[in-house]
């Protein structure tokens, strides 16, 4: 086949700083590499005897360019059965624009891996994978307890020096919340962005997926915190936490399951259980900035401090919020959120505030017209450039 996308026998390379599964791949006629990147200390969880982890990570460029996959080394069966009968059908079917019908061909393998069987969430220290942290520290079922945080470079992580960031946080993690929980923090990166650029929201729960996958030998069950809950279900090719509640069941195997945690739960609901647990009073960062104090004026921190608002518990989070700063500026933050009461989550704390029976002052609401008047400008002049490089 020659529209295909090839992935040679994995193998790992060692160095005094960091341990690399790697996989070469032949892909639009070139020869790449794809790694997953580990400190030694976890270099003996790399799954380097089948190729699942590399399946997951080049899948949606498969599905985008309409190749099919064929592997060296074998893929483990259940998985291999659930890509090809499940997941692959049921993308191309539902969101045919965006993805074709492909195949995986590996042979399939019964092998059970050794595992350690850690369980590990993803860290970002925002409203999610806190909450994900409060309900599974001290789960009731001993097999479901969280016992490493994991952060990843996998395509959301964005600076000069991506790897270097991704240290400086997990060294963050470790001094703090880690300190204070006896939870293990573990660092990946990886280059799967480098081989073809998507969109992060496209590809996130795939790319979760690989990075599972690539340590299976470690990570018996791994809680991904769920962004939006499972009513909101949709296909979404732009999107896949819309529909990453499939995804992650499709990447399960015999050794490893993957979880989309607190699913169940929306956005409000999860701030106000988490408005009680003192953790998150210290630790509680949903900025988009990844390092140091929350920002305060970040979409996310707007509408995670105007929800807190109108739950009537921002003062709790003191700790990580300027709460003086939101009092001062209240109005400018109320505006914020009825410019944007379109957006998901913006709508909700919008919501939230209107049922607790807040009134919204009037300068908020002209501030709000006006900022929804200069947005709405924005959007027609770049209508309008589009179509003039277009030569419409």
């Amino acid at each position: 086949m020659s529209n295909t996308i090839r992935i040679g026998k994995p193998y790992l390379e060692s160095t005094s700083e960091s341990v690399r599964l790697c996989a070469p791949i032949v892909f639009q006629g070139e020869n790449e590499i794809i790694w997953f990147s580990v400190k030694p200390e976890y270099g003996d969880y790399l799954t380097d005897d089948r190729s699942d982890a590399f399946v997951a990570g080049i899948l949606t460029t498969a599905l985008r360019d309409g190749t099919d996959i064929i592997c060296e080394t074998p893929v483990t069966r259940r998985l291999l059965y659930q890509l090809n009968h499940y997941l692959i059908p049921m993308m191309s079917l539902n969101m045919p624009s965006a993805f074709s019908p492909v195949k995986v061909h590996a042979a399939p393998t019964d092998e059970m891996l050794p595992c350690a069987g850690a369980v590990g969430t993803g860290w970002t220290g925002g409203v999610d994978s806190m909450f994900t942290l409060m309900q599974n520290l001290q789960a009731e079922e001993p097999t479901r307890q969280l016992t490493h945080l994991l952060i990843t470079s996998n395509g959301a992580l964005e600076g000069e020096d991506n790897t270097a960031l991704l240290n400086r946080l997990v060294q963050n993690a470790r001094s703090g919340i880690a300190a204070e929980t006896g939870l293990k923090v573990i660092g990946v990166n990886t280059n799967l962005q480098d081989i073809r650029s998507e969109p992060f929201l496209s590809v996130a729960a795939f790319r979760h997926s690989a990075v599972t996958l690539a340590l299976q030998k470690l990570f018996g069950a791994l809680l991904w915190s769920s962004a939006y809950e499972f009513s909101r279900f949709a296909f979404d090719a732009d999107n896949c936490f819309y529909y990453e509640l499939v995804v992650y069941s499709s990447f399960e195997t015999d050794t490893t399951v993957l979880y989309s945690a607190g699913g169940a739960y929306s956005r409000v609901q999860k701030l106000e259980a988490l408005s009680d647990y003192p953790l998150a009073w210290k630790y509680l960062h949903p900025c988009i900035e990844v390092e140091g104090s929350n920002c305060g004026r970040c979409g996310k921190c707007v509408r995670t401090e105007a929800a807190l608002y109108g739950l009537g518990k921002l003062d709790k989070f003191s700790e990580v919020f300027d709460v003086n700063a939101f009092e001062r500026d209240r109005n400018w933050y109320l505006a914020q959120i009825l410019a944007n009461k379109h957006s998901q989550h913006y709508g909700e704390a919008l919501v939230l505030i209107q049922q607790r029976g807040i009134e919204l002052p009037l300068e908020a609401v002209r501030l709000a017209r006006s900022l929804k008047a200069a947005k709405d400008v924005v959007l027609r002049n770049k209508e309008w450039l589009s179509r003039k490089l277009r030569g419409e």
